[in-house]
């Protein structure tokens, strides 16, 4: 277990020390030189210490087995912000390694909270940092669930579906790079051509290209501090929102569509279906409440109906960007975000949340009882995503839920006890279990924010991003006394 989960963490921290060298160049543009040598050490460091794992391990050809998956899903997410945050220490920004780990665990999980206040007076190389770790979060995601969570047979994630060829290498690394190469060039294509659309739309080519990596990482860190893109154009929320929606669907149908010019992918693919469904029915609710809404009077109807769709289509997918007037918008709007946060995008995606899949199976359930109900000798078999769903695969979704709502109640608690109000306890909590963060100004109106957060607080929050990307049920597994043994 250690050699394989040691060589493939290896490989991903010389990937990191390598884009450590990036925002290099960005400081040499924008005069920033003070920036070149801390970010030169610190990408010497986590290559230096990745090449030592990299050579210490050697590659297992071998499929990994679920103890090896459990394993590199925590220890990866648990130490990877870690040298992703010596960047943030070393520039002076984030002096506080609680401060400077919170910040890298947020992007890499693509969560969204940020511990900078005023992002405009922030170095642009540490902004550039921060959406590119934010960006290859998202990679890291889609590759993850397309490549190694279903391995672990965590909360039903054998009724993924992937659109890639099967024959994929049966080794950890083999499996990744077998994933990430059609994936990368279907990711940053998207990237490129959201960036290019939205420096027409009035915004300077910087805050396009990190719009871009926060939009298709399902992310939400922008360079603005008020956490939306409400400081553009309403053109550059109608380009945001198709992108949102094809990062909070399943990447490898993108790359089925690109690669064979066919939408077969999509038409069988129910997850998209449900995922429209559920925006149409969630905008309309929105637009109603938009109608009556004080803050929205003077607002045409089609800017009422814009922001719905944006709202929506932002909160399902956990990007979480804030149209105007988001920290003042009506309670019905709040728990309609609320519900879709919880819902969350497609399996294969870079989107948080319960996922589509899982509640239609859980639907699928309460339609078979209740057919058998009225039919008790009759075998109603469950099939979701042309998969028969065992009572295995049941349970553990059912488990993962309450997990869920467990942990909601639990955290919700706990910040309650450094002094928050409920409201604003469980709106941080839903946000940052979720991976939607960018979103707390509008879940938690009365939140002043993460940086004045007492220090248990920010590392509280630190552990419940990691434990949202962990779906919880790894980590369990991981501390149970029969999993050391093993």
């Amino acid at each position: 277990m250690i050699t394989k989960v040691g060589h493939v963490i290896g490989h991903i921290l010389i990937f990191l020390g390598v884009s450590e060298l990036l925002p290099i160049l960005v400081a040499m543009n924008y005069g920033e030189e003070y920036l070149i040598l801390p970010f030169f050490i610190c990408s010497m460091l986590t290559i230096f210490i990745g090449a030592g794992l990299y050579f210490a391990f050697r590659d297992e050809p071998e499929k990994p087995s679920r103890y090896d998956v459990i394993s590199f899903l925590v220890l990866v997410w648990i130490f990877l912000p870690v040298f992703a945050s010596i960047p943030f220490m070393v520039s002076g920004e984030l002096t506080k390694f609680s401060d400077a780990y919170f910040e890298a665990t947020s992007a890499l999980t693509t969560t969204g909270s940020t511990m900078l206040a005023n992002s405009s007076l922030v170095p642009k190389a540490l902004l550039f940092w921060r959406s590119l770790l934010q960006w290859q979060g998202g990679i890291f995601i889609f590759v993850l669930a397309t490549a190694i969570v279903p391995l672990s047979s965590i909360g039903g994630s054998e009724l993924f579906r992937s659109a890639l060829p099967h024959g994929e290498g049966e080794g950890f690394v083999s499996r990744i790079k077998a994933t990430l190469m059609p994936l990368a060039i279907i990711y940053v294509g998207l990237s490129f051509l959201c960036m290019i659309l939205l420096s027409f739309s009035g915004m300077t080519l910087f805050d396009a290209m990190s719009t871009a990596m926060a939009t298709l990482s399902s992310g939400g860190f922008t360079n603005h501090a008020n956490f939306g893109v409400n400081s553009f154009s309403n053109l550059a929320e109608f380009i945001l929102i198709p992108f949102m929606a094809i990062a909070a669907a399943n990447l490898t149908y993108h790359w089925s569509f690109v690669t064979t010019g066919k939408l077969r992918a999509y038409y069988y693919d129910r997850e998209t279906k449900y995922f429209f469904a559920v925006v149409l029915i969630a905008s309309i609710i929105i637009f109603m409440t938009l109608l009556n809404a004080e803050n929205y009077v003077n607002s045409s109807l089609l800017k009422k109906m814009g922001t719905a769709i944006f709202t929506s289509v932002s909160a399902m997918s956990t990007t979480g960007f804030l149209p105007d007037g988001a920290t003042s918008m009506p309670l019905g709007v709040v728990v309609v975000c609320v519900i879709l946060i919880f819902v969350g995008g497609s399996m294969g995606s870079s989107a948080g949340g319960f996922k589509l899949t899982r509640f239609k199976v859980l639907f699928r359930q309460a339609d078979s009882e209740i057919s058998r109900l009225a039919h008790p000798h009759g075998i109603v078999p469950m099939r979701v995503n042309d998969m028969n769903v065992t009572s295995s695969m049941l349970m553990s979704i059912w488990t993962l839920l309450f997990l869920y709502l467990s942990s909601i109640a639990f955290f919700s608690v706990a910040y309650g006890a450094f002094g928050y109000d409920m409201e604003v306890s469980i709106g941080i909590t839903i946000t940052n279990l979720f991976s939607a963060g960018a979103m707390t100004g509008l879940i938690a109106q009365d939140f002043l924010g993460y940086s004045g957060m007492p220090y248990a607080a920010k590392w509280l929050t630190s552990a419940i991003m990691i434990l949202g990307r962990l779906e919880i049920i790894a980590l369990l597994i991981f501390i149970s006394p029969s999993f050391r043994k093993n």
